[in-house]
């Protein structure tokens, strides 16, 4: 459809600092996991960059997921990159995401146990989907899977993200952690104090007025 046509057609200049975080600080043999992969176009483009690159790729929404996974199996990737289609959240269990856009490919949906009428970026609710949510750590604990680069965009949900994976952000085998910063003042407020509080540093060579996307580091 238009969106992942869009999505295939700007991946080279949509996002210019995650293609150089993936180019510059992920490294051949890391553990990469990508909250949020929508249909894998950083998830590919990262295990196609490192041939040695091991992925997570964590997707929730249902049309997503089915092409998520078949771009990968297309791109022979299975054996590197395993997808949970999952939320990640501050809590382990049920839950609903409210979609915005039924067309696969789509973003800007929200996860909330309760009942919205509109999304985190203020667009209507078309759809709600019950799924499962975890947080990070739990996850960590229960795969026994550390990550050493972390990939966030979830659309406005990153506060919960962030607050769910509290001792994985303060593992010394995290390097880098690039995140969606959320429009909201507070939401943007509370993840920085997070990141912070984990012992990461933002990256100061990040030119955060071109783009959205904060660029954390663990220094030596």
């Amino acid at each position: 459809n238009w969106i992942t046509h869009y999505r295939w057609r700007t991946y080279n200049e949509k996002e210019p600092e995650t293609l150089d975080w993936v180019d510059q600080r992920v490294r051949d043999g890391d553990l990469l996991f990508d909250v949020g992969a929508n249909i894998g176009v950083y998830t590919l483009y990262a295990a196609l960059r490192h041939p040695g690159l091991r992925v997570v790729a964590f997707e929730p929404e249902y049309g997503n997921l089915h092409l998520l996974r078949d771009n990968l199996v297309d791109n022979g990737l299975q054996d590197r990159v395993e997808v949970y289609g999952l939320a990640l959240s501050d809590r382990s269990g049920v839950s609903r995401l409210h979609l915005q856009d039924l067309a696969p490919g789509s973003a800007l949906h929200t996860e909330s146990k309760d009942r919205l009428h509109r999304t985190l970026a203020g667009r209507p609710v078309v759809w709600r989907e019950g799924i499962s949510v975890m947080t990070l750590d739990a996850f960590c604990d229960e795969t026994g899977l550390a990550p050493q680069a972390l990939k966030i965009d979830v659309d406005g949900s990153e506060p919960c993200v962030l607050a769910g994976a509290r001792r994985t952000l303060a593992s010394a085998a995290l390097r880098s952690v690039l995140l969606e910063l959320p429009d909201d003042a507070s939401a943007r407020a509370a993840c920085e104090q997070q990141l912070t509080n984990a012992g990461l540093t933002r990256d100061q060579h990040a030119p955060r007025r071109q783009w959205a996307n904060d660029l954390w580091v663990r220094t030596p």
